[in-house]
């Protein structure tokens, strides 16, 4: 009796780190207790995340050379690499599939959390789901708003330094919550699932440091591969550390200092989503630069403002926007896609010269283009403490002098896109139609707009497989 009532507070004991309290809420939750601004959200990240996946596929050269080993690879034809119809295991697929989410910078974001969350957790739960079969709409949109809200809880509980990189970090365990459900795992396997993930929590800034580097923009496949690794294994039996969190040397006391809030992992768990506040993007590059982008493009098409009307182009910046300005004269003239995406000064004098920032616009060839060089070396930058933000995309200013002596600026808390100015619906339909029309193999547009409309009606699919039939 004595040894039965030991094990019995032993569980009880267990149930009370965060890990159980996650799981709990992750196998428990089911699609009637998603509230409805959460369910449309998911979905808009949904049809959003599969059409920049799709757009990378043709697009980002360094995504092709890792489709090329994964199809050497070879092994079980499990799950689809969006874009080439290629057949891989699940989490070689999720590995390819959340590459190239990220590859374009045009993946999703939850801005307070400072995390990307849909190119993984969607690219994992998606492979999962076609390994699995047969997998229901409303199924896969709550693995999909569960994942995303753990992984953006999870960047909320911190106090961000800029040092790791969170989506990778943090990604992998939204990943592996999507995963798990899609698995059915039961709340001891789940917690073993999260547990392993921690084995796969990787990925520090260096990457956006250093100039001309593939990983940047690649990174998310790493998070998305170890989701769907972690709750097989789990799956399959394996264990991990239930204390995976807050352990002596769990994730937030070895990555984080122990300086974390716990209540901001489980205030309203399971009634209050992160993805209804995940913003989609409206331009294809970091969300630092979208204010500063919102700003030029407000003023240039307010003033009817031509390239050769511009003397010089302002930007005021706080602390964080500067990661994104300096070394200006490198920003000015970045070597790469990926580099010109990060640069607010870059970004600003596509904007000036073309009034847009597209896909087409941070091609390899595009960033060549005399005009806009021309341009960026007109960009100035000026640091200005008014602008700097704790959390979230930081406010900005714009200031465009003339050569006819004129001054205009716009000063924005937000740009187009974020969760408090989103994008339009029919914007991100047409986001998407654009996105697909690059895919490495050709979607016909008749399929494409079957896709919006699957995905927008997506509780009503009996099987999720049939969206990457459409893309593949």
């Amino acid at each position: 009796m004595r040894k039965a009532c030991e094990n019995e507070a032993t569980t009880t004991v267990k149930k009370k780190n965060i890990a159980w309290t996650l799981a709990e809420n992750i196998v428990n939750t089911r699609y009637e207790a998603l509230p409805k601004e959460a369910v449309q959200a998911t979905k808009k990240s949904i049809l959003d995340t599969l059409g920049v996946i799709a757009a990378a596929s043709g697009i980002a050269t360094e995504c092709r050379l890792l489709v090329d080993f994964i199809k050497e690879a070879g092994g079980k034809e499990e799950s689809t690499i969006i874009g080439f119809g290629h057949r891989v295991p699940a989490w070689m697929a999720a590995f390819a599939n959340g590459a190239m989410g990220h590859c374009l910078d045009y993946d999703d974001l939850h801005y307070k959390a400072f995390v990307h969350p849909s190119s993984s957790v969607v690219s994992a739960g998606l492979a999962v789901a076609e390994r699995v079969g047969n997998v229901h709409g409303k199924d896969f949109i709550t693995a999909v708003a569960l994942g995303d809200d753990l992984a953006c809880r999870m960047g909320l509980s911190i106090h961000y330094k800029i040092d790791w990189l969170l989506t990778s970090v943090l990604g992998v365990f939204g990943a592996t919550a999507a995963s798990g459900k899609v698995l059915r795992l039961d709340e001891r396997t789940m917690v073993n699932a999260l547990s392993i993930a921690l084995n796969e929590a990787a990925g520090t800034r260096e990457m956006r440091y250093s100039l001309d580097n593939h990983l940047g923009g690649m990174r998310d496949g790493y998070p998305a591969r170890g989701g769907v690794f972690s709750a097989l294994l789990a799956k399959q039996g394996i264990k991990g550390p239930e204390s995976c969190f807050d352990g002596k040397a769990g994730l937030f006391n070895v990555y984080f200092g122990g300086n974390f809030k716990p209540e901001v992992l489980t205030a309203h768990l399971g009634k209050q989503f992160e993805v209804a506040h995940v913003g989609i993007k409206a331009w294809p590059t970091c969300g630092n630069t979208h204010v500063y982008i919102d700003g030029t493009l407000r003023i240039i098409t307010r003033q009817n403002l031509r390239p050769e009307d511009i003397d010089r182009i302002t930007l005021f910046v706080g602390e964080l926007a500067m990661y994104n300005c300096q070394p200006l004269e490198e920003r000015r003239r970045p070597p790469s896609p990926i580099d010109a995406k990060y640069s607010i000064p870059f970004s600003v004098a596509i904007a000036a010269v073309k009034r847009r920032v597209a896909i087409g616009d941070v091609t390899m060839a595009a960033i060549k283009e005399q005009e806009v060089l021309e341009m960026a070396q007109k960009v100035g930058v000026i640091f200005d403490a008014r602008f700097n933000s704790e959390r979230g995309a930081p406010p900005g200013m714009v200031e465009i002098a003339t050569k006819d002596g004129r001054v205009f600026s716009e000063r924005l808390e937000v740009g187009y896109g974020h969760p408090s100015n989103p994008i339009s619906e029919e914007d991100a339909i047409k986001k998407f139609l654009d996105c697909v029309s690059y895919s490495a193999r050709p979607v016909p547009r008749n399929a494409a707009e079957k896709i919006v409309d699957t995905v927008m009606n997506l509780e009503k699919q009996q099987n999720v497989s049939s969206v990457v039939r459409l893309l593949s």
